[in-house]
């Protein structure tokens, strides 16, 4: 069966561009059929990583938000949102970021991101059991805003990944140290997609990120949209678009072999994807760990996989890095001089280190011991 996602061009975050693109999107996705039902709760849930502002694209761009909250409200759907942050308040990160004034502007609800919920999902091919925030279940449907932007885990972070966040809080850093290798943490966050089944992914990729991602790499103006209603495929492109195989990609392996989606017989409506493609820099060597048998990876993980470097002249002793850090005992000590300092034979290569770190000192490298 063919799966539809549409590559639309939109070269800026103009409100009128961006809103009309997609209602184009829905449109060539689903046809004349109805999608949204009057009086239906459905959820906005962007990326709200961490409180940067918008032209940082460390987060879902607001008048993405906007504008998908816009065409729900003229269906008379009643829209909530919300999200849970890897380390700051949701408040906060809202507030920067722009997406609490566009719900302000448009009245919409805050869902429940602080209470969690012990769900059992059956199903699952590894995690049956999930703590999920209490506003993700109260609703009739849920719309994934990922942001494409380099990761320094699973090299990509997109539609899949995005449902980690409807995890709250510092729980999210609990899966880094139970599944400290990347095919269990791929499956983990398959597992989550399967149970949670957003009804539509719209990826904001106007200004994607490459480098150092996810927070401290470049912005780099891809001027595109993605829209799908499956979370592989959408993601399968977006990989191709900034030079990946997806096959290269964890999450969207472990997706496609678990029956979530596709990333074969992809039809993609619209642009060429050959035309707005750019090869990114990568956080890290990809290297063909895949390949690696999982009890062999986990091996000689803390001698060839890469490691997080900290740049002490960027470093500004926040300690974000040791408080985020999941292993116990923490694989980061503060040392004599105040500054953290890691046990590489303890560390887990989670990189959350690396993705929460404001000042984008910490960085990904490959050293052979």
């Amino acid at each position: 069966m063919n799966t539809k996602v549409a590559l639309l061009k939109c070269k800026d975050y103009d409100s009128e561009l961006v809103y009309n693109k997609i209602k184009e999107a829905i449109s060539l996705i689903f046809g004349n059929n109805q999608v949204f039902k009057k009086g239906e709760r459905i959820l906005l849930k962007p990326n709200l990583l961490a409180p940067d502002p918008p032209e940082k694209a460390t987060t879902t761009h607001p008048v993405i938000f906007e504008s998908i909250a816009r065409i729900l409200l003229e269906n008379d759907v009643k829209v909530y949102y919300g999200d849970s942050p890897a380390f700051h308040k949701l408040s906060k990160t809202a507030e920067i970021t722009g997406i609490a004034d566009v719900a302000k502007k448009l009245n919409l609800i805050l869902a429940d991101f602080e209470t969690r919920k012990k769900v059992i999902y059956k199903n699952a091919v590894q995690n049956k059991v999930f703590e999920i925030a209490k506003g993700v279940l109260e609703v009739d449907g849920i719309i994934s805003l990922p942001k494409l932007k380099t990761h320094g885990l699973t090299l990509m972070t997109g539609a899949i990944k995005n449902q980690f966040g409807c995890i709250p809080g510092k729980i999210k850093a609990g899966f880094h140290a139970k599944l400290d290798d990347l095919e269990e943490f791929s499956q983990m966050l398959v597992d989550l997609t399967m149970f949670l089944r957003p009804r539509l992914y719209i990826m904001d990729a106007i200004y994607a990120m490459e480098g150092n991602g996810p927070r401290r790499g470049h912005p780099v103006n891809l001027g595109v949209l993605l829209v799908s209603t499956d979370p592989v495929a959408i993601d399968a492109v977006a990989s191709q678009i900034i030079g990946l195989n997806p096959e290269e990609v964890m999450p969207t392996i472990k997706g496609f072999q678990s029956g979530l989606g596709n990333i074969e017989n992809i039809t993609i409506l619209g642009e060429d994807i050959y035309k707005v493609g750019k090869k990114f820099a990568l956080p890290r060597y990809k290297g063909n760990y895949n390949l690696i048998p999982s009890p062999i990876r986990k091996i000689i993980k803390n001698y060839l996989f890469p490691r997080p470097i900290i740049n002490y002249k960027k470093c500004i002793r926040c300690y974000e890095c040791y408080k985020i850090c999941p292993t116990n005992p923490k694989s980061i000590k503060i040392n004599e001089n105040k500054l953290p300092e890691y046990n590489y034979k303890t560390c887990i290569r989670c990189y959350c280190c690396q993705e929460t770190c404001p000042e984008g000192a910490i960085t990904i490298k490959l050293k052979f011991l």
